[in-house]
């Protein structure tokens, strides 16, 4: 749609302008604010507990907040413990010890949330349906996880099988989830809610890269001191002055990143939107660089096999939209490694180290093949294999240890020959393996299938929604081959993440337009595919 006016120029017409205000309105509206503002006040409320009388206090405060928070709305709770989850790697931001135990915020926000709908199931406030489709794809897992703690419990050390397993708890989340209605409000509340976490972990990534730029070592200790204790992330001096920020959650940015790039090839996106875009999504790639992950480097470029597929059939964009839209997104990579050269290079209050020093390091990092990490992991591989083949049909349960050779300079300063035993491993296909036998990587395989079916045969939800959460699970399930995430909280939260936008047999979620229009079924004379292209621009969560 074009207006001409008197002097013959063209001007954006009425639903271009609108286009910014949508983008805001889905991703980064005042449920985006008020998220990232409470995890910035918990981040700060952590700092100042920090090893003191404080932490279990504030741990008491925050669980009855939570608790008080879920009867009221119970999906107010799962949003919390989204927002926890995608912000903070190991979920110890606040943790005390309770009899010999650690007890961490992931843990208090989990059984407060789940106390919570339990008791709105007893007093009927909530309901859950134990006929909903979407059980069925988890049912294996479930049976998977109970192998692997009963022969765990059976044969290894029960405290350490406890610890093994005990992210596979998270997936109690799934009745809660299962007993919220959700409608667009909520489902746009949700994706808020993630976008704040990932963008929170980006803030965090690049403050504490410029921290450990521009300082000297004696004044980092308390910030070096606090994220390794409270599990944030790793940091890693790899030059003389530049350190590998690496933080698991990291993994939030890139699905972000998988979800808000589709956009780049939406139809009349005016170029204010896009500019605004490129530097978010900027910004989120300059944080998966400096993590330095090479597992998710090779998920993300597994992942983009299914989004350019998926962004070509649903959103159509036409070759020169294609091409031209795919140049912003290369922008954006070279956009994202400016800014951290910016970062190191900001005079104030020292400068302490170059662009040359960033540029080898990663030069070193993607070509050298034969450090330490992947050594190790190597060595690792035929010992563990070792260990499937004795019991491949149920697995040797959780905590079972392995022996093998390490590199690792931090394992021999303990062992000097190597030898290091652990019951946590690289290869996470294997470890499902190893600790729930064949059922374990076969539930996860079929929990994949489930997941895709449902986002690729359902047609009710906006083109670029569908293209962000598959290639972003495709980028989990490939990052998983060398790094564990779906044995971790952060894997199988976003495996849960997607429930919501899955259809039940009986019911077919509405999807609004911002004229208001709601459609309930698709007529007669529409196509799918004309059904799929009127959606791309104006339909929304």
């Amino acid at each position: 749609m074009k207006i001409r006016c008197g002097d013959d120029r063209l001007v954006a017409p009425t639903i271009m302008k609108l286009q910014f205000m949508k983008i805001k309105e889905q991703w980064f509206g005042k449920p985006f604010v008020i998220t990232l503002g409470a995890l910035a006040g918990f981040f700060l409320i952590a700092l100042g507990v920090f090893h003191n009388f404080g932490e279990p206090i504030a741990l008491v405060i925050i669980g009855l907040g939570v608790f008080a928070l879920t009867l009221w709305k119970l999906e107010f709770g799962i949003f919390v413990a989204f927002a926890e989850l995608f912000a903070n790697s190991h979920g110890h931001l606040i943790s005390t010890s309770v009899g010999g135990f650690s007890l961490s915020l992931r843990m208090v926000v989990f059984l407060v949330v789940m106390l919570a709908w339990v008791g709105l199931l007893i007093f009927k406030k909530t309901k859950l349906s134990l006929k909903d489709n979407r059980l069925i794809w988890f049912a294996p897992l479930f049976v998977a996880v109970i192998i692997g703690y009963t022969v765990g419990f059976s044969q290894n050390d029960f405290r350490q099988a406890f610890d093994d397993g005990n992210a596979y708890f998270y997936l109690a989340y799934l009745f809660p989830i299962l007993s919220i209605e959700w409608n667009n409000s909520r489902l746009r509340i949700l994706l808020q809610v993630f976008a704040a976490a990932a963008i929170w972990v980006v803030i965090l990534t690049l403050g504490l890269l410029y921290e450990f730029t521009h300082f000297p070592a004696w004044m980092l200790s308390r910030s070096y001191t606090f994220i390794r204790d409270t599990r944030t992330g790793e940091l890693t001096r790899m030059t003389d002055s530049i350190f590998r920020i690496f933080l698991q959650a990291q993994f939030s940015p890139i699905a972000l990143t998988f979800l808000l790039a589709p956009w780049l090839w939406l139809k009349d996106f005016e170029k204010k939107s896009r500019f605004w875009l490129v530097l978010i999504l900027s910004c989120l790639v300059g944080t998966i660089l400096i993590g330095l992950s090479r597992s998710f480097w090779v998920g993300i470029l597994l992942g983009l096999v299914p989004f350019i597929i998926l962004l070509i059939k649903l959103l159509k964009p036409g070759f020169k939209k294609l091409i031209g839209s795919a140049g912003l997104g290369a922008s954006s990579g070279l956009i994202g490694a400016v800014i951290l050269v910016l970062i190191i290079l900001f005079p104030l209050p020292y400068r302490m180290s170059s662009a040359g020093e960033l540029s080898s390091l990663f030069s070193s990092r993607a070509g050298d093949l034969g450090d330490v990490a992947i050594s190790s992991r190597w060595n690792l591989l035929p010992e563990m294999w070792q260990e499937v083949v004795v019991s491949p049909i149920l697995g040797s349960g959780f905590g079972e240890e392995v022996t093998f050779k390490t590199d690792d300079p931090r394992a021999r300063s303990i062992s000097p020959d190597g030898t290091w035993t652990t019951h946590a491993f690289e290869w996470g296909w294997l470890d499902l393996w190893l600790k729930m036998g064949l059922l374990g990587p076969l539930a996860f395989l079929w929990l994949f299938y489930g997941l895709l079916r449902g986002l690729l045969t359902q047609s009710n939800r906006p083109a670029w929604l569908t293209v962000g959460l598959v290639s972003s699970l495709v980028m989990l399930y490939a990052t998983h081959i060398f790094s564990p995430y779906l044995n971790h909280p952060i894997g199988l939260g976003f495996i849960l993440l997607v429930v919501p936008f899955l259809e039940t047999e009986n019911k077919f979620v509405l999807f609004r337009l911002p004229q208001g229009i709601r459609l309930e079924s698709r007529p007669a004379n529409l196509s799918s595919a004309q059904m799929t292209n009127s959606r791309l621009d104006v339909g929304e969560i």
